[in-house]
């Protein structure tokens, strides 16, 4: 008996489906009263719109359906080779990525890869070749279709079809023999059974429906011949006009219709679904969406239907969750709301995120890849650590991570990883494993060494703890990566991986949290688990795969593995969303096939979304897919392409009933401008401007408007606003809310420091000034009466005094960086303590003229220079050149120290009775920090001012030389310089650079010279430059003279005040943010810490400027006296 054919045509909404439920239904009931249920069929495009069918079939006439046989396609194919007596198992995409990789790479072994070579071992080359085949099975083009097709057209590039050929003609010959079928295969299989007669338990039919389908592939043809000879009636729906007025838009539907017409069996009927005459704004996109512009009359009608321009990606989501909150107010159920993107991926987190704040319940219908969770790329950065060989930025992103919480004593609870770092900072040493470990070794070893001979110093003990600690938790981390080094299976890989996760306590991050209060931590968890067991299904994909090569895959070195491990997982998704009941979906544009949508939200669509850029095939372009189609072949061509976007963007379109809103982003967030897609506006012109015109909405001002306001976020910063402008209700209101009022008391907090900074004149206690009680307290207990200053400290507090703050007062210090990089304050340690030996042993000789013989104290500069450089911990072979770089350098400093040495002493034995004498090296003068030297004299601290203003200074003299004129004794006081630059006389008389004055002053009073010598200099001696220079010397005059009775009286009375002026600035707590800009040597980083340029605003409007150098008298000193 022939079947009866019917092919329902007819634009959207024209009542297709409606018609073809109701006969499903009638059949449900007829197999029903029959006592026959399973004799019918129903075929959709999607899930989803099977899901829609199996909702909408109950109804008063059928209140309960037994076995309504709803699939889709894919399914109904399952379905029957499920039901096999040897059933064909389905190839997931995991084992085809490997299946297809371990096909590759047995063909490149075999020499047979040449025109793909470069890239054959790619995870892109696997990417165009699994897409390829895909294609080609799509279309049921077997290898050997596909090699004489590319043999007939005569290619220029025969070896990369000869290879594509035999990639494909390996990948199906390996599906075959294994009895397994991919995603596009399993149409193939099971058209074959169905052809051998077995139907399984869906045999024979009354009613064969199949609804929403635009076209169908060559095997789903196949199988439709099949079902229209096992059922007696065949209903199938196309869009499709009566009379063709739009030829691309339906162009796949009339050549489904032909195909049909021509394959199936029996009589072929076509049944035209006519739209019933409606003014609605669907209508009007269904009948006339795409049509000749010229033929279109605009309706006068678009109630149905709203346009949004929007300022941004976030404002648009804005927007439309202020759209989607105004239909939830109005009694609209979530699940009759859809939020469609061509691409929810393109938006990120922002959907969400936007969403959630604005209260909306939310189904996320894309699923999301794995490696968009954080802890899955913990996982990796686990493994990376080892295959970048522990460079510095791969092993502090393990150590600092949240998800490395491991129960080791050498871990100390995160503490060892502070320790560990610092350590890697100060030896610089960014990289290498072994260089690491063995520099750790022996330094602790050295600090262990160094401690036990200071039994009293506390710092070198606290020094080798932290040395000790940083090489026990290397060394455990050493000890628990050891598996990584070697080469294993893929299998063995597995465990390790799974084995070092635990191991470095992946999952104790969220063993303790309550997944009711802590998502983040439940998020965490699931994935994790759902990880483990895709890792284990790839496991045994991979064996079942080499189980039939009968061979086993050869040991895989860690980066291998990584790369392998990366190539299969990256198709792999998860979803973790909720159930869609009583939720907003949120869907891409290609999950909306054949669905009805009561309200349709529709973002993003810019010029971008529709229609999709072209790209080129990188295998076959358009001419050669034209010439292969030529030779039997059906590839898709790009004409194709525009005419499935044209199908995708009405299909779309047309899925509301009740309401559509449609939006795009009119500004980029760069700020250019973007326009509408051309496919938009061609639905805008099929409305007259009147009834429908785009609506401007959303702004770059983050200030939400009051009909706007859908989150939190939005009512705090709008009360903030009122509060403002003098209308405190909101915020009162906000401030009601207990899980806001923490924010609130934060706001008001924040609102007095910006009127403080902002506001008020001078500076305040948002500027450095320590006004509190107990900061006060605080400040004098860390600057007690007895507190040694040191010269660098009074320095850095003129120049910067909020830096001083940072650095003295909290300890905050700017973590050096790894890498290798020119040492400045290293290089001038190694100068200077070169030098104070090179004096000690010339002058061990007795004769002074020694300290000044070019050729003896550059030998011996650079001997001491080989000694110094030997006794530093050299590892790596960069650190080794690097140091041999460092080393020519300081062997150039060495002989220009020489030069300046013979310079200077002919200069002053002209000026002298003779040359100087070197009577002081590294003097130093109170509670100086490092090793003490038991050759030298140990000076008391210096003191400044009296009584309550009495000032303690501490410091190290570098050099002190001492020679006679006629008699007079006289010396310098020399201060070695390793940079270029030097204080001016100016800096000196006025106490801003006073490092030099205290010398001198500390030199006299201290009694470091005789008692009747006079200060012939202070000089700073330029070692990369000039050699000695005399910054108070006016170079007008010839003559060099001593130091002026006016100059000397000037800096001891300026220091006098000044210094116990500065140590009572400091106990009161004043570090004002302001910045000497001509102090080279200033730390950067601090800028950011202060936000001088904030301050800097301000500086002359609201007086936020404080003269340091200025001493007020001794009433105005007594009083801030008291006060303190």
């Amino acid at each position: 008996m022939q079947p009866e054919v019917q092919i329902l045509t007819g634009t959207a909404g024209s009542g297709k489906t409606d018609h073809l439920l109701d006969e499903y239904r009638r059949a449900l009931q007829s197999g029903l009263e029959r006592q026959c249920p399973g004799k019918t069929l129903w075929l959709s495009p999607t899930i989803r719109s099977r899901r829609q069918v199996l909702d909408r079939l109950p109804g008063p006439d059928l209140p309960i359906c037994f076995a309504p046989n709803v699939y889709t396609f894919e399914a109904f194919a399952e379905t029957i080779l499920k039901s096999l007596d040897e059933p064909i198992q389905t190839l997931p995409e995991l084992s085809k990525r490997y299946l297809l990789r371990s096909i590759v790479d047995d063909l490149i072994s075999a020499g047979q890869i040449s025109y793909f070579g470069s890239i054959a071992g790619s995870s892109g080359f696997l990417d165009l070749i699994s897409s390829f085949i895909s294609e080609l099975k799509r279309e049921e083009i077997w290898p050997e279709d596909f090699s004489r097709a590319c043999g007939q057209i005569g290619s220029d590039s025969q070896q990369k079809d000869q290879e594509l050929s035999l990639i494909y003609r390996r990948y199906q010959v390996a599906l075959h023999e294994m009895r397994r079928y991919d995603s596009e295969g399993r149409f193939w299989s099971a058209r074959t059974a169905l052809q051998d007669g077995m139907w399984g338990p869906l045999s024979e039919f009354d009613l064969i429906v199949l609804d929403g389908f635009a076209d169908f592939t060559y095997t789903q043809y196949e199988i439709l011949e099949l079902l229209a000879a096992r059922t007696k009636k065949l209903c199938i729906s196309l869009p499709l006009e009566q009379e063709t007025r739009r030829g691309d838009l339906f162009a796949k539907s009339l050549v489904a219709r032909q195909i049909l017409e021509t394959r199936l069996p029996g009589r072929v009927s076509t049944v035209y679904f006519d739209q019933a005459s409606s003014n609605t704004a669907r209508s009007q996109i269904s009948q006339q969406l795409f049509a000749n512009p010229r033929e279109i009359v605009p309706s006068p009608e678009a109630g149905q239907l709203k346009v949004i321009a929007v300022a941004g990606q976030r404002n648009e989501l804005e927007v439309l969750a202020g759209e989607i909150k105004r239909l939830l107010r109005e009694g609209v159920l979530p699940e009759d709301i859809t939020l469609a993107f061509r691409s929810t991926l393109e938006y990120g987190d922002l959907i969400d995120e936007t969403l959630t704040a604005a209260g909306i319940p939310c189904f996320l219908g894309q699923e999301q890849t794995f490696s968009r969770f954080s802890v899955v790329r913990a996982i990796f950065a686990f493994l990376q650590l080892e295959i970048e060989n522990w460079s510095f930025d791969s092993l502090m992103s393990v150590l600092d991570s949240s998800y490395f919480t491991p129960h080791w004593p050498e871990y100390q609870g995160g503490q060892a990883v502070r320790s560990l770092s610092r350590v890697l900072r100060q030896l610089k040493i960014d990289s290498g494993k072994a260089d690491i470990l063995h520099a750790l070794e022996n330094e602790s070893h050295k600090a262990a060494e160094i401690s036990a001979r200071y039994p009293d110093r506390l710092d070198r003990k606290a020094a080798a703890q932290e040395l000790r600690s940083a090489f026990q938790l290397a060394q455990r981390l050493f000890t628990e990566t050891k598996r990584l080094s070697g080469r294993e299976l893929f299998v063995t890989w597995i465990e390790i991986l799974i084995s070092l996760a635990n191991e470095f306590g992946l999952p104790g991050t969220w063993a303790d949290a309550d997944p009711d209060t802590d998502p983040l931590a439940k998020r965490d968890r699931q994935v994790w688990e759902r990880f483990q067991q895709l890792l284990f299904h790839a496991v045994a994909e991979v064996e079942r795969i080499e189980a039939f090569h009968q061979k086993q895959a050869p040991p895989l070195d860690l980066a291998g593995f990584r790369s392998l491990l990366l190539d299969l997982l990256e198709q792999q998704t998860i979803s973790l969303q909720p159930e869609e009941a009583g939720r907003v979906k949120v869907l891409d544009a290609s999950q909306l096939r054949n669905l009805n949508i009561p309200y349709l939200l529709v973002g993003g669509l810019s010029e971008a979304s529709f229609p999709r850029g072209h790209r080129e095939d990188c295998l076959y372009g358009e001419k050669d897919r034209g010439a292969l189609n030529q030779q039997g072949l059906t590839l898709k061509l790009h004409a194709n392409q525009q005419q499935e976007e044209m199908l995708l963007f009405y299909e779309v379109m047309t899925r509301f009933s009740q309401q559509l809103i449609l939006s795009y982003p009119a500004i980029s967030a760069t700020g250019q401008p973007l326009f509408p897609s051309p496919y938009l506006t061609t639905l805008i012109d099929l409305f007259e401007p009147q009834a429908l015109h785009v609506k401007q909405a959303g702004e770059l001002n983050p200030l939400p408007r009051p009909e706007q306001t859908l989150s939190r976020r939005d009512l705090r910063i709008l009360a903030i606003d009122q509060l403002k402008q003098g209308r405190p209700g909101l915020f009162l209101n906000v401030f009601q809310d207990e899980d806001l009022q923490a924010t609130v008391r934060n706001i008001l907090a924040a609102t007095e420091m910006a009127v403080a900074r902002f506001e008020q004149p001078g500076f305040t206690e948002y500027e450095g000034m320590l006004t509190s009680p107990a900061s006060q307290r605080a400040i004098r207990e860390r600057f007690p009466r007895e507190y040694e200053f040191s010269t660098t400290q009074l320095e850095l507090y003129l120049a910067c005094p909020y830096q001083f703050f940072a650095q003295s007062v909290l300890g905050i210090e700017v973590p050096e960086p790894p890498e290798l990089r020119t040492n400045y304050l290293k290089r001038g340690i190694h100068v200077h303590s070169i030098l104070t030996r090179l004096i000690e042993l010339l002058q061990e000789q007795g004769d002074r003229d020694q300290l000044y013989a070019a050729a003896q104290v550059e030998s011996l500069f650079h001997e001491l220079l080989e000694q110094r450089i030997a006794d530093d911990f050299v590892g790596t072979r960069l650190q080794q050149v690097l140091t041999k770089i460092e080393k020519q350098i300081l062997e150039d400093w060495g002989s220009l120290f020489a030069e300046q040495s013979e310079t200077y002493a002919r200069q002053f034995d002209e000026l002298w009775d003779r040359v100087p004498a070197v009577v002081g090296r590294e003097v130093p003068f109170g509670e100086v920090p490092g090793e003490p030297d038991s050759s030298q004299q140990q000076y008391q601290y210096l003191t400044l001012g009296e009584g309550v203003q009495e000032t303690r200074i501490r410091g190290q003299i570098d050099r002190i030389d001492l020679g006679s004129i006629n008699g007079q004794k006289y010396f310098n006081i020399i201060d070695y310089k390793t940079g270029r630059s030097v204080p001016s006389a100016k800096e000196i008389r006025t106490g801003k650079k006073l490092q030099l004055a205290l010398y001198l002053i500390a030199a006299r009073r201290l009694e470091m010279i005789d008692a009747d010598a006079e200060p012939f200099h202070l000089g700073y001696w330029k070692i990369q430059e000039t050699g000695f220079v005399m910054p108070l010397h006016s170079y007008r005059k010839k003559q060099i003279e001593p130091l002026s009775g006016e100059d000397l009286e000037l800096l001891e009375s300026t220091l006098e005040v000044l210094v116990p002026h500065l140590a009572d600035l400091i106990r009161q707590g004043v570090f004002p943010v302001q910045v000497d800009q001509g102090v080279s040597h200033l730390d950067p980083a601090f800028l950011s810490v202060c936000r001088i340029s904030q301050v800097e605003s301000y500086r002359e409007s609201l007086g936020k400027e404080i003269d340091l150098l200025h001493v007020p008298g001794p009433d105005a000193e007594s009083e801030s006296t008291e006060e303190a």
